[in-house]
């Protein structure tokens, strides 16, 4: 037999076991062909790439909740340090960075700050206070536009050029109002609520685009937290005490009207007294 038959008959043989082969799996007696299983990835297994993907996202949130003032970040520690805020509320679980940039912890340390230390007030650069209020308020929430308005006032600032040139203007539902008629004077915790709203504005937090001639409100801003913070190391000043009104001088007529014996004083005063028509003296 020839090469060529022989491989010819080989081939032919392998292709009938094979069928034979086939067949008899599919039988309803024969054992079922197994498959071996890939196992299943493990849980909380991380590539290379993944894991760098998390550390990144982690040190960006690390980076939203630090603030880029160093100004902001030692005014916050005075306060913590002069009581203003306690241990407990001042580390939270993000860290102790947290702090600079919560304005829910933060808001009541500043303005009570602010109302302890009013004797600052006068000790603050005018030129500062005019730099953050001249261009507009900070914000549309109604006790920050008062207290801009109360500064404005102090500093004789026209509130109508200043208005006009606000770009809040067009949704500020106090735009043009004076406040001089409610007779309450611009006082430190106005500065420090102005300063508070400037230091944790998100624009200043994510150093977005600002608006034009933000840099240099941010510049003053920065300037009055580091005179806050150099004016606190003193003692505050006694609180002013109310002026006491002058009493009269005693007279026979009140001595007569409150059932009172006339004394050698009242009859001294009752002299002086100024005559009126139809007074007259005793002679005796």
């Amino acid at each position: 037999m020839s090469a060529s038959k022989l491989a010819l008959y080989g081939f032919g043989t392998t292709l009938f076991r094979t069928h034979r082969f086939l067949s008899s799996s599919f039988l309803p007696f024969s054992k079922p062909i197994l498959f071996p299983l890939k196992p299943p990835p493990r849980r909380g297994a991380f590539s290379s790439s993944a894991a760098t993907a998390v550390t990144s996202v982690n040190q960006d949130n690390r980076l939203q909740i630090h603030h880029p003032w160093p100004e902001w970040i030692s005014f916050v520690d005075r306060l913590s340090t002069k009581g203003y805020l306690t241990k407990s509320s001042s580390s939270g679980d993000d860290g102790d960075d947290a702090v600079y940039v919560n304005m829910n912890l933060l808001k009541d340390a500043c303005l009570s700050f602010g109302r302890d230390r009013y004797d600052l007030f006068r000790l603050l650069s005018s030129s500062d206070l005019q730099a953050i209020v001249e261009g507009g308020c900070p914000n549309l929430l109604r006790k920050a536009v008062n207290s801009a308005k109360r500064l404005r006032a102090h500093l004789q600032l026209d509130e109508g050029d200043v208005c006009s040139a606000c770009h809040l203007r067009g949704s500020c539902d106090r735009a043009y109002v004076i406040m001089e008629t409610l007779g309450v004077d611009a006082r430190t915790v106005d500065v420090v609520r102005i300063l508070l709203f400037y230091a944790l504005d998100p624009v200043v937090l994510s150093g977005g685009e600002k608006p034009s001639g933000r840099e240099l409100v941010e510049l003053s801003v920065r300037k009055l937290l580091s005179q806050l913070i150099e004016l606190s190391e003193s003692s505050p000043a006694p609180a002013p005490h109310a002026p006491v009104p002058a009493r009269s001088k005693p007279t026979a007529q009140n001595a007569l009207a409150e059932g009172r014996p006339l004394t050698s004083t009242t009859s001294k005063f009752s002299k002086e007294a100024e005559m009126k028509k139809h007074d007259w003296i005793c002679q005796k």
